[in-house]
């Protein structure tokens, strides 16, 4: 069985650096500019577990082989990452831009019960196809969640774990349709 990618290990791997809450806190979260994580257009990514989750919009061309699926994205889609599931993203055309935020199971101790949520487990539908208005709304989520991440907030943390369940709500009414 292959090892799972720790946020350590993602944070050297990708960064070079580790974040000081990720030694001040019992969880974690943090949010990205796909352009900033991709930092060299690649062919495609490997395919790893990892033992965080992570919710990617990606806009742009790609294929994604999720478990054992393999998806054609053909505008903008929103992709969440289970720990329990292999994936990995393939460049067809151009670059692809967008978000992603990584968290752990812990960032929601007695704050919810995210992993209740069908887009948090490992079955169903991870995958949801955009249109051009909810890309809008999906991408004025994670905006807010990176002005938030770097604000001196006391309760940012909260505030951002409120965003996470907005969009999944959002997944999950766009898989209902």
């Amino acid at each position: 069985m292959v090892k799972a990618e720790s946020f350590e290990e993602f944070y050297q791997r990708k960064f070079e650096w580790l974040p000081d809450s990720m030694r001040q806190t019992i969880g974690h979260f943090n949010v990205f500019r796909l352009e900033s994580y991709l930092v060299t257009p690649t062919k495609s990514t490997a395919q790893r577990r990892r033992d965080y989750f992570n919710v990617i919009l990606v806009i742009g061309n790609c294929k994604l082989q999720y478990g054992e699926q393999n998806i054609e994205i053909k505008h903008q889609a929103l992709v969440f990452g289970h720990p329990q599931i292999l994936y990995r993203f393939e460049q067809t055309i151009g670059f692809p831009t967008g978000y992603f935020f990584v968290f752990n199971s812990e960032f929601f101790h007695d704050y919810g019960k995210f992993n209740q949520y069908p887009v948090f487990q490992p079955t169903g539908n991870h995958v949801f196809e955009l249109t051009d208005i909810q890309r809008e709304q999906v991408v004025a989520l994670y905006e807010r969640m990176l002005d938030e991440i770097t604000s001196g907030y006391i309760y940012k943390y909260d505030l951002l774990r409120s965003l996470v369940f907005e969009l999944a709500h959002l997944a999950m009414k766009i898989g209902l349709n």
